[in-house]
């Protein structure tokens, strides 16, 4: 299994219905709230590489409020 950690970045006053639908998504693992320069982080995980950024691309990254999003690859 491959693990990426997500950084993302909100829109205003979008905070409980982003995380509520970042839960959601088959792929994540786990959805934690941020004080700091990012507004959550993000647990992915998949079989193998290109699932994890279909599921970071193709989701993640198109739910509503989401404005940015800095991905960070765990190796082990």
């Amino acid at each position: 299994m491959e693990k990426a950690i997500v950084l993302v970045n909100l829109a205003p006053g979008s905070e409980e219905h982003s995380i509520s639908a970042l839960k959601s998504i088959p792929g994540v693992l786990s959805v934690y709230q941020l004080y700091g320069l990012y507004d959550l982080l993000v647990v992915v995980e998949g079989k193998d590489d290109q699932t994890v950024k279909s599921v970071i691309a193709d989701n993640l990254r198109s739910k509503p409020g989401v404005v940015s999003t800095i991905t960070m690859k765990v190796l082990n």
